[in-house]
């Protein structure tokens, strides 16, 4: 191997495979488009977007900002920042305007692209459909963005932030995705040359967007849906003869409660990545056993790639509730007070990468939680038991102190989403005179159920598999809880919008 040559990028991997096989469909949009490009297509015509950019100013060390949905117009505009050096900063598209504004004035970028375009720096989606091919030749060799991506954060917490992980477009780099040797490898069992990735969790979010650009470097044909729903997702696993998935919770739940999911062809699926922290028990035994154990892998990440751990299903059917042995990290548990708890204890976990460094840096006021010696956390809260096993319990900014004991919101909402007629859920603490905060339910039931009586069914359901002290005291039924399309919800927004209100309360 020639040590002065050029490191390659995922760019030049694309333009490799596209030079193997050019005329292989790589990508079809699961839209109303109905899109297919080859790997020509894709190849040549994130080229001829890039030459597009430059011309806007984006080269190395810039940003390029993208509010889009799920749309081909993505990823072109991805792979052309990468194509220039430049960093891909995916921010929701439909966030209300003041918050989005707050993000792009962190991200300054040099382009943006949006929906619509006109505005000053924008492109419009449309323009980066219609750029026209260029041969990728002209760009050899490419430059290396470092980092490859910056993370917009706030949907769980209120705090919007940009996260901007240790993560490069280097081919042979880690690429913060915690996949590491045959263990979690997805392309394990593969026996055909072109396996199939649907994406069902919206690009804007690092689930979705970082695994699509993984699994086109391996050479995968990728469907991509717009907006997830349970038929149509399972509808075109059965038409494309789909290999290769990866669930959040919210969208495994939803789908096991598809009234069909259980008289559908799934045997074409070989391998599913879960994030696993607040997936419910009863959730992943169901998957395993639609699948396999050896078809699930089950993992825990975050978005400041600061940790990550996986384990497959046949693993976590032998350490139930684990998310597996952290990989690439030491991990210390500690109180509030910051000493370390022994083994079986939950507390505040905090990660050390062992490559040494700074595994990630927040852009703006935000400051990471730290402790002396190099430990950083992200506010979660878990712990390991004596073979090393990581256990996720819940968000540190989530626990609900009710009454003196700690109440894991995430074990609440589980439990509840077992009960047939609850669709979604939501668990937090409201101000109470006698408990100084009460778990509180705020509950979207599935079509048809009847709200009547549903407190003390879901509070009687809810003590049949927790400790009482668990239970809901007070429940809320509404039409829709408000999830992103990525399974995430304001918490604090939702605690905030209810503490001045009394609601119903049964002893």
């Amino acid at each position: 191997m020639d040590e002065s040559a050029p490191p390659r990028s995922w760019l030049d991997r694309i333009d490799e495979i596209a030079r193997q096989h050019p005329d292989v469909p790589v990508l079809t949009m699961a839209d109303a488009t109905g899109e297919i490009l080859s790997w020509r297509d894709l190849s040549w015509r994130s080229a001829g977007v890039a030459w597009a950019f430059a011309a806007c100013g984006v080269r190395q060390g810039t940003t390029v900002s993208i509010q889009l949905p799920n749309s081909l117009a993505f990823v072109l505009a991805a792979l052309a920042a990468w194509r220039l050096g430049a960093t891909v900063a995916p921010i929701r598209w439909d966030l209300p305007a003041p918050e989005r504004a707050q993000l792009v004035a962190l991200a300054r970028p040099a382009l943006v692209i949006t929906e619509a375009g006109g505005g000053d720096g924008e492109m419009a989606a449309a323009q980066v459909a219609a750029a026209p091919p260029v041969d990728p030749a002209g760009f050899w060799p490419m430059p290396i963005a470092v980092p490859a991506w910056m993370t917009a954060s706030g949907g769980s917490t209120g705090a919007p932030k940009l996260i901007a992980p240790k993560v490069t477009t280097a081919m042979g780099e880690a690429s913060g995705m915690g996949f590491t040797g045959g263990r979690s490898n997805f392309a394990d069992n593969r026996d055909h040359r072109h396996p199939v990735h649907l994406v069902c969790t919206p690009l804007y979010h690092m689930h979705g967007f970082s695994l699509l650009f993984r699994t086109l470097t391996e050479d995968f044909r990728v469907v991509i849906m717009d907006k997830f729903e349970p038929e149509p997702f399972l509808d075109l696993v059965e038409r494309e003869k789909v290999n290769f998935l990866a669930l959040v919770p919210t969208i495994a739940v939803r789908l096991l409660k598809s009234p069909t999911i259980r008289n559908r062809d799934l045997s074409s699926i070989e391998n599913v990545i879960l994030g696993a922290g607040a997936t419910p028990d009863w959730a992943i035994r169901e998957l395993i056993a639609l699948t396999s154990p050896e078809t699930i892998k089950l993992g825990y990440g975050m978005s400041e790639s600061l940790a990550a751990s996986f384990l497959r299903g046949d693993e976590w059917l032998e350490h139930p509730g684990s998310v597996g042995k952290v990989i690439n990290a030491e991990t210390l548990v500690v109180d509030e007070d910051g000493r370390p708890l022994p083994v079986g204890e939950v507390g505040e976990l905090y990660f050390r990468p062992t490559n040494g460094g700074e595994a990630f840096r927040y852009v703006g006021d935000s400051v990471p939680r730290t402790l002396p010696g190099g430990w950083a956390s992200v506010g979660d809260l878990g712990r390991l038991d004596a073979e090393g096993y990581l256990y996720i319990a819940d968000r540190r900014t989530d626990m609900v102190k009710t009454g003196g004991s700690n109440v894991f919101v995430s074990e609440v909402e589980a439990a509840l989403l077992q009960h047939a007629d609850v669709a979604d859920v939501a668990v937090i603490g409201l101000p109470d005179p006698e408990w100084t905060r009460r778990v509180h339910a705020v509950v979207q039931l599935r079509p048809g159920a009847d709200p009547a009586g549903m407190d003390a069914v879901l509070r009687g359901h809810c003590k049949a598999l927790l400790a009482a002290y668990k239970a809901p005291r007070s429940f809320e039924f509404v039409a829709e809880l408000g999830r992103t399309d990525a399974g995430k919800i304001n918490r604090q927004a939702l605690t905030r919008a209810r503490e001045p209100q009394s609601e119903r309360e049964q002893a």
